[in-house]
């Protein structure tokens, strides 16, 4: 496993990874997302310094997405990863190594996610790569015209 830069080349696959069914109960991205938008997406990357997006890949497949947006010292990370990439342990491996990176690159000294409630299997993500739960940050979050009830953790350095 390993993380690299996006190029504009993974836009289609990126956009064709949020369609899935399981990946749409759980993302913030729309099911109508376009390569051309994750195209331009991944174009303004470098002008923000306070954000960073990684592709997951094994073995030369693309497996998913790490990401942080850092403010005012905190980065709030995400991640996803592809259907036919899950059970292979890339989710922890992929946050514990954007974690490192983000310490190593001093972008935040604190780390935060949520997730929605039910999403059992981020939720053990988040646990196995350091976070605990921050239950005072818990809330219920308009997402894609939805109310989700979403859990929050933390990661201090």
């Amino acid at each position: 496993m390993r993380l690299r830069e996006w190029t504009v080349e993974d836009a289609a696959w990126y956009a064709g990874a949020t369609r899935d069914p399981e990946v749409q109960r759980y993302t913030t991205d729309p099911p109508t997302l376009t390569a051309e938008q994750v195209a331009d997406a991944i174009r303004a990357l470098p002008a923000n310094p306070a954000a960073a997006s990684f592709c997951v890949e094994d073995a030369g497949e693309r497996c998913g997405n790490v990401a942080v947006e850092v403010e005012d010292g905190v980065g709030h990370v995400s991640y996803l990863i592809a259907a036919n990439a899950r059970g292979r342990g890339l989710a922890t491996r992929a946050l514990t190594e954007l974690v490192a990176w983000i310490f190593d690159n001093h972008l935040a000294g604190e780390l935060r996610l949520w997730t929605h409630r039910d999403n059992t299997a981020s939720r053990k993500v988040a646990e196995r790569a350091g976070f605990v739960r921050d239950p005072d940050r818990d809330e219920d979050r308009v997402v894609k015209g939805a109310v989700w009830p979403t859990v929050a953790y933390r990661l201090v350095r």
